[in-house]
């Protein structure tokens, strides 16, 4: 019979916001039928982020996962609207957006708060029944207000009991005072002060005055815009439903941020919004609402149960042993065992970005690793089934050229080769052989044994990997809002140091690499090409071999000596190059416009940020031309 329509974000707004919107929910839920339905519009909650209802799924009752329907509309969406609105939120878009995908078997509609309680008297079994009896007409009511330490004392889980102690805590208190409008001009079309708490209507009344006013996309006054409206429409009055509902607000004053917003925000021109406000209809008849974006909308209930089904999909009995997936390996290789992952266990923690994008997205694959590709093809298609099959870049072709992908996976996969493993185990066998003779102490040989293996697959892994990104990534385009996650990396390898150099080739941002990574990898090179000398590898007499082995590795521990103790560090180069390739990361990301969300072990997660201008630089800009 009704839909509640509720806006937000997950942004943590205010004091307790998880709290304020389970109680809320939890209680509407608790006088509504199972054909009632509650809209939670999520806006503007970034993109690697989930909605607040799926945040907070398990503070909600049962009844209220089955009756609340999310609908989420993106930063890039929003950007495309806001036109000159500094706000997160744009209230009015938001409310129009549930207003159009509302159910149109419901004959009323309510417009509130996510941080609201009903309480019905006692007479009515639920709200349908109220409802049952009103004529048709716009309905408002006051709100009441209860402290933080009030509602905060309460059970999010018994919204029963909430309901009648609130209720209680008002009478013994003597708080249920209505706070009306004095003003005899504004008693015409809103009868109590903040009206926007309950705008109760049928729901052909807000398609008529076809929603809230999307010019309004400052601070304050939409909800009295709306009033005035409907007041009109309604043959110029106003009911209100006191001897039967009471609407109480869960205060949330003592973060600070409301004050704040007040007093540095500009607002809604009240004059002309709602004194002057002579029309029923606002917006165009076609575009409010956002009736061509396709949103992503679900009921809570089924995306929960969906995702708890991905998630804990064939699921074995455990005996209740704490038994390891694998024995530790305790091997000094960091390198390669952070490029050699499992591609089961990574894609588990791939999953969670994954399931909070956009499932329209087109997601294109960089990388050497069928079964990875596999793996995320899978989790891509029980995510979004309708989706877009997932790109292998490797196989790229001339329809792949130009193509924008939501979301880049590059893949640092990384496996030895048999000639590699030789070099590294032939390695291991001479500093062994070092150590025996009491040439070098243990902990130097596990040292020299960590830095060769580490050196040789850094080596390796960037020979396999720079010619395929350099031959793919320079024909994609990415747009703001995309997702760019290497998998098998962290922001600790040369590596990952040598794709944002790519990146930053591709979109214009470096034209010439510089000349000290150059001479990096051309010593590490170096290095690895000595380092690895065996029978088949350089030609070195066989009788001289161990002799030219053994200066090498003397020469290094000696180098390493006197550098550590002149400067604290093992090399020149490398404290050269540490320090240098901290700061040239940063500058790349900048420049190419990439900011990094999230650091997992193996797991960065990089976005495009918008290309636009900040508001003083615009500023200063139009002074300028002037």
């Amino acid at each position: 019979m009704i839909s509640i329509i509720t806006y937000g974000r997950n942004d943590n707004y205010g004091f307790n916001l998880a709290k304020r919107t389970s109680m809320s929910f939890n209680s509407l839920a608790e006088i509504l039928t199972e054909e009632d339905e509650i809209f939670f519009v999520d806006y503007n909650t970034p993109g690697h982020l989930p909605t607040l209802p799926e945040d907070i799924w398990d503070t909600f009752t049962e009844k209220a996962r089955r009756v609340i329907k999310v609908i989420r509309v993106s930063p890039e969406i929003h950007k495309q609207v806001r036109k000159d609105s500094p706000l997160p939120i744009l209230e009015n878009v938001s409310r129009n957006a549930a207003i159009r995908r509302s159910n149109p078997a419901n004959h009323w509609m309510l417009s509130t708060n996510p941080d609201v309680l009903l309480v019905l008297a006692e007479r009515w079994k639920n709200l349908s029944e109220l409802l049952s009896t009103l004529k048709d007409s716009f309905y408002e009511l006051p709100r009441f207000d209860i402290p933080e330490s009030v509602w905060g004392s309460l059970s999010r889980f018994d919204p029963k009991s909430n309901l009648s102690a609130l209720r209680d805590w008002l009478v013994a208190n003597r708080a249920a005072i209505a706070e009306t409008v004095p003003d005899h001009r504004f008693q015409k079309y809103y009868l109590f002060d903040a009206p926007g708490d309950f705008q109760l209507a049928p729901r052909e009344f807000f398609f008529l005055c076809r929603g809230f006013d999307e010019s309004m996309n400052m601070y304050f006054h939409s909800d009295s815009n709306l009033a005035k409206r409907m007041w009109m429409l309604n043959g110029e009055k106003t009911d209100h439903l006191l001897d039967d509902i009471w609407v109480l607000h869960q205060d949330h004053y003592l973060s600070g941020e409301w004050t704040s917003r007040v007093g540095s925000i500009k607002h809604n021109d009240y004059v002309l919004k709602v004194e002057r406000q002579d029309q029923i209809e606002a917006n165009n008849e076609s575009d409010w609402g956002l009736p061509n974006a396709d949103l992503p909308m679900f009921t809570l209930a089924d995306q929960m149960r969906q995702r708890r089904q991905v998630a804990f999909v064939k699921l074995p009995d455990s005996n209740g042993d704490l038994k390891l997936s694998r024995e530790i390996d305790w091997k000094m290789q960091p390198v390669y065992r952070l490029h050699h992952y499992d591609p089961d266990v990574i894609t588990l923690y791939l999953r969670e970005i994954l399931q909070v994008i956009s499932p329209s997205s087109q997601l294109v694959y960089l990388g050497q690793n069928q079964q990875t590709l596999q793996q995320i093809r899978r989790i891509w298609s029980a995510i979004a089934p309708s989706a877009p099959e997932v790109i292998d870049a490797a196989s790229w072709h001339a329809d792949f050229m130009g193509i924008t992908p939501d979301v880049l996976l590059t893949d640092f996969y990384y496996q030895r080769s048999e000639a590699s493993e030789k070099s590294i185990q032939m390695a291991e066998e001479r500093i062994h052989e070092q150590y025996a003779k009491k040439r070098i102490s243990e902990s130097q040989a596990f040292e020299e044994m960590a830095r060769f293996a580490d050196n040789a697959d850094s080596v390796n892994l960037e020979r396999a990997l720079l010619p395929l990104w350099h031959r793919t990534v320079r024909h994609m385009k990415f747009r703001p809002g995309a997702y760019i996650i290497l998998m098998g990396c962290n922001s600790y390898v040369n590596v990952y140091a040598k794709f944002q150099e790519v990146i930053a080739f591709q979109t214009g941002a470096l034209t010439d690499a510089a000349l000290l990574p150059r001479l990096h990898a051309f010593y590490q090179g170096l290095k690895y090409r000595f380092g690895s000398l065996t029978e088949e590898g350089l030609e070195v007499p066989r009788k001289d071999l161990p002799s030219v082995l053994k200066a090498i590795l003397a020469v290094r521990m000696v180098k390493r000596r006197v550098c550590k103790k002149l400067i604290g560090h093992n090399s020149f180069m490398g404290l050269l190059y540490f320090n240098y390739i901290q700061r040239r990361i940063k500058e790349l990301l900048r420049k190419s416009n990439l900011e990094n969300l999230y650091i997992h072990h193996r797991l960065v997660i990089m976005r495009v940020k918008s290309t636009e201008a900040p508001a003083s630089a615009a500023v200063a800009s139009r002074k300028t031309a002037a």
